[in-house]
C-alpha cells in the first residue's frame, strides 16, 4: 500500500492564512487591552462574523464566478437594486416568502444577463459588468428616489435580527446558522457535483470544457445565474439585519469580497481554491476593520490598510499563477520564459 507523505510546505501554503487569522485576533486582542475591550470575548468574534455574514454569503456566488475565470463588478449594486425592491415590497405589505422568491428571481436574472452578455460577445467581463453597475445604479436611484427605506415589519426582519440565548452574556444570531448552511451548499457544488468540476475545468481550461461536449456558453450564463442566488440571498440577510435598505446598500462590496478572495487563496485567473479560502479571506478584513474600530484608528488610516491588503492580495495571487506556469512547464518538460527566471 503506497504512503502518503506529509509535505510541510504545501502545508504551510494552504493554511498560511488561517495562521494569519489566529495571529491577528492575538495581535488585536493584546491592543484592545488597553481600550479595556476584550476583543477575543465570544460576543466580539461573533459580531465580526455576524456583520460580514452577508459578504460570505455573497462571496460564495463571487468564488463561483471567480473560479470560473470571470468576474462580476456589478454585485455590489446587485445588491442594492435587490434590496430596494424586496425593501419597497415589504413595505407594499407583501407576504414574507413572496419577497424573498422575488428576490432570488431577480438575482438569478441579473447573474443571468451578464453571463449570457459575457458568453455571447466572448470579451473579459470587466467592462460588461462595469456597465451594467452603471445601469443597476441608476435604476437603484430611481425605484428608492435617493430615500432610505427603514421601519419593516418583524417578519422581514426575523432571520437577520433574531437571536438564541445560550448563556447569560451570549445570543446565537441565527443567520450565522444560515450563513454556515450556504456556505456548505456552496462549498457541495464546487466538490461534489459535476456543474462544480466543470467550474474550475472552466477557468482552468475552457478548451477542454468544450471538447467534453460541454457548452461553455451555457456554462458561463449558468454560473452567473447560480451566483446570483446567493447575492439575492445575502442580499435579504443584509437588509433583514439592518432593518433599512438604501441606493448605497451594499456598494462596494464586490472588491472586498474579491480581495478577501484572492487573499485567502482563489485565483483571480480560475481554476484554483477553495471556498473556505474566501470564508477566511474576508474574516481576515472582518477582523482588521473590527480591531481598528476598537482601536479608534483614524478612517483614512483604516483605507490605507484596506489598499494594503488589496495590494497584498493581489501580489498573492500573482505568484501563485507564476508558481502554477512554472510547475506546469516543468512537468512539460518545457524551459522557463526570461520572465520567469527574474
Amino acid at each position: 500500500m503506497k504512503q502518503s507523505t506529509f509535505n510541510l510546505g504545501q502545508f504551510i501554503k494552504d493554511y498560511v492564512m488561517y495562521f494569519v487569522l489566529i495571529i491577528l485576533i492575538i495581535v488585536f486582542s493584546i491592543l484592545c487591552k488597553s481600550t479595556g475591550v476584550n476583543f477575543m470575548s465570544l460576543t466580539n468574534l461573533s459580531n465580526i462574523v455576524y456583520q460580514n455574514m452577508y459578504l460570505v454569503v455573497i462571496g460564495v456566488g463571487i468564488t463561483i464566478i471567480m473560479l470560473a475565470g470571470a468576474m462580476d463588478l456589478s454585485t455590489g449594486y446587485q445588491v442594492s437594486t435587490i434590496s430596494v425592491v424586496m425593501g419597497l415590497m415589504a413595505k407594499s405589505g407583501v407576504e414574507f416568502i413572496l419577497i424573498i422568491l422575488t428576490g432570488l428571481v431577480l438575482g438569478v436574472v441579473l447573474g443571468a444577463v451578464n453571463g449570457a452578455i459575457y458568453a455571447r460577445l466572448k470579451v473579459f467581463p470587466f467592462v460588461i459588468t462595469l456597465a451594467v453597475q452603471y445601469v443597476l445604479h441608476g435604476i437603484t436611484y430611481l425605484l428608492s428616489d435617493s430615500k432610505t427605506l427603514r421601519d419593516f415589519d418583524s417578519g422581514f426582519k426575523f432571520l437577520g435580527q433574531t437571536k438564541f440565548k445560550l448563556t447569560d452574556s451570549y445570543s446565537l444570531p441565527l443567520a450565522l446558522l444560515i450563513l454556515a448552511l450556504l456556505v456548505l451548499i456552496g462549498s457541495f457544488i464546487l466538490n461534489k457535483t459535476y456543474f462544480g468540476r466543470n467550474i474550475y475545468a472552466l477557468g482552468s481550461n475552457p478548451d477542454a470544457v468544450a471538447l467534453s461536449g460541454v457548452s461553455v456558453a451555457k456554462m458561463r450564463v449558468l454560473v452567473f445565474a447560480v451566483a446570483g442566488i446567493f447575492v439575492a440571498l445575502g442580499s435579504f440577510l443584509n437588509a433583514s439585519r439592518l432593518g433599512s435598505v438604501g441606493s448605497q446598500t451594499g456598494v462596494g462590496a464586490e472588491f472586498t469580497v474579491m480581495a478577501g478572495a484572492m487573499l485567502g487563496g482563489i485565483k483571480m485567473g480560475g481554476g484554483g481554491g477553495k471556498m473556505s479560502n474566501m470564508v477566511v479571506g474576508v474574516l481576515i478584513i472582518g477582523v482588521l476593520n473590527n480591531g481598528m474600530n476598537l482601536l479608534n484608528v483614524d478612517q483614512n488610516w483604516q483605507y490605507v490598510a484596506m489598499g494594503v491588503v488589496l495590494l497584498l492580495a493581489i501580489v498573492l495571487d500573482t505568484l501563485q499563477t507564476e508558481s502554477a506556469a512554472k510547475r506546469a512547464k516543468m512537468v512539460a518538460g518545457q524551459p522557463p520564459t526570461a520572465t520567469e527566471q527574474k
